[in-house]
C-alpha cells in the first residue's frame, strides 16, 4: 500500500510547467591557441594586399563562434571566404567608382543621396546575413526587417538626436534594439526584448554625470596647478598652451569611457528583456566599470606591444561578454525546428564592415 502511494506521488504531474534551467554561457577558446591563427591572418593578409583577409575573417569568426558554448553545444559560422572576398570586391569597385566621379566634377556628389536611401537596405542585408551565417545545434537564425521602418530608425531619428544634442539617446537605443531583436528569430522562434525607456535614461544620466565629473577633472587640475605655482598673466596663456593638448586628449577619453560606461549598462537593459519563444529568458551582469577597465586595459596593453597582444585581448574581451550572459531555459533547446530565411547579402554586409558599421549578433 505504502510502495504504491509512493509511486503514484513520484508521477510527473502534466499540467505542472518544466523545471527551469539557468544555463550560462562559456568561452573555451585560449590566446595562445588564438595567437596562431592571428598571425598566419596578418600575414598572409599582407602578403596578398588584403585578397586573403577574407579567408581570415572567416577564420577568426569560425574559432570565436566555434568555442562559444551553450547548453554543451557551441555555435557555428557557416559564411564562405569567397562569397566575402565576392562581396568586398564589389563594394570597392562601387567605392572607387564613386571617387573616381568626384575627380571629374563635384556635381557627382548628389550620388551620396543615392547611398543615404540604401543604408537602410545594408542595415537588413547585413544583419539578414550575418544572422542567416549563424547557427546552434543545427539550426539557423534568421531576420526579416522593414525598409521604411529601418529609415525612420537608422536615418530619421539620428537626425532628430543632433538636433536635440543627444537628449533623444536612449529612445533610439531602445528604438535600434527593439528593431533589431524585434525581427530577429531562431529557426521558426521569434526574439522579443522589452526594453524600459525610463532605465534607459537613468543609465544616460548615470553616463553624462561621469563624463562631467571626469571633464571637471581635466580641465581643473591644470588650473589648480597654475593657481598654485602662480603663474602671471603673461605666462598663463603659454601654459594654456602647452597643456591644451593633454588636455583634449583628456576630453576625447572620458568621453570614450562614459560611452563605454553607458554601453555596458545598456548592454544589461536590453538582454535582460530579451526573450526567445515568448518564455526563454536571457541575462545579462556586465559591471559598467569593470567592462570599462577591460577596455581601457586592452587598449594599453595592445598598443605598448606593437599589437602582439591582440589576441590575448580579443580572446580576453570575448570572454568576459560570453561568461557574463546567461539563459533561463524552460525546455530543451534541441526542441527547436529550423526554417530556410533569407540568406542576406553579402555585399551589403562587406559594405557595413568596410564602413565601420557594426552591426551582428
Amino acid at each position: 500500500m505504502d510502495e504504491k502511494t509512493t509511486t503514484l506521488d513520484a508521477t510527473p504531474n502534466p499540467s505542472q510547467p518544466p523545471m527551469a534551467r539557468d544555463l550560462s554561457f562559456e568561452f573555451r577558446g585560449r590566446a595562445g591557441e588564438y595567437f596562431g591563427i592571428w598571425i598566419v591572418n596578418v600575414l598572409l593578409s599582407i602578403i596578398t594586399i588584403g585578397i586573403y583577409s577574407a579567408w581570415a575573417k572567416v577564420r577568426r569568426l569560425r574559432y570565436f563562434y566555434g568555442n562559444t558554448w551553450l547548453d554543451g553545444h557551441n555555435f557555428e559560422y557557416h559564411a564562405k571566404p569567397k562569397q566575402i572576398l565576392i562581396g568586398r570586391l564589389i563594394v570597392f569597385g562601387v567605392l572607387a567608382a564613386y571617387n573616381i566621379l568626384l575627380h571629374f566634377s563635384p556635381y557627382f556628389s548628389g550620388l551620396s543621396l543615392m547611398f543615404l536611401f540604401a543604408f537602410p537596405w545594408i542595415i537588413n542585408k547585413t544583419i539578414a546575413f550575418n544572422a542567416r551565417m549563424t547557427s546552434y545545434r543545427n539550426v539557423r537564425f534568421g531576420f526579416q526587417g522593414s525598409y521604411w521602418r529601418a529609415f525612420r530608425i537608422f536615418i530619421l531619428l539620428p537626425l532628430l538626436m543632433i538636433i536635440t544634442l543627444g537628449l533623444l539617446t536612449p529612445l533610439y537605443t531602445r528604438a535600434t534594439s527593439r528593431y533589431v531583436y524585434g525581427h530577429l528569430r531562431y529557426g521558426t522562434a521569434q526574439f522579443e526584448t522589452k526594453i524600459p525607456l525610463g532605465a534607459l535614461y537613468v543609465n544616460f544620466t548615470f553616463s553624462v554625470g561621469m563624463f562631467l565629473a571626469l571633464s571637471a577633472m581635466i580641465v581643473g587640475l591644470p588650473a589648480g596647478v597654475a593657481f598654485l605655482q602662480d603663474i602671471d598673466v603673461n605666462e598663463l596663456s603659454e601654459y594654456l598652451h602647452s597643456v591644451s593638448f593633454l588636455i583634449f586628449v583628456g576630453l576625447y577619453g572620458a568621453l570614450f569611457l562614459s560611452a563605454l560606461f553607458y554601453s555596458a549598462g545598456t548592454r544589461n537593459i536590453i538582454f535582460n528583456g530579451l526573450t526567445l519563444d515568448g518564455t526563454h529568458r536571457f541575462r545579462s551582469s556586465l559591471h559598467r566599470l569593470g567592462y570599462c577597465w577591460l577596455v581601457f586595459s586592452n587598449l594599453v596593453v595592445t598598443l605598448l606591444t606593437l599589437f602582439l597582444m591582440r589576441p590575448w585581448a580579443a580572446i580576453r574581451s570575448w570572454r568576459y561578454m560570453t561568461e557574463r550572459t546567461s539563459m533561463m531555459a524552460v525546455s530543451d533547446l534541441g526542441e527547436f525546428a529550423g526554417q530556410a530565411g533569407g540568406e542576406g547579402n553579402v555585399v551589403a554586409a562587406e559594405y557595413a564592415d568596410i564602413e565601420w558599421v557594426s552591426i551582428g549578433l
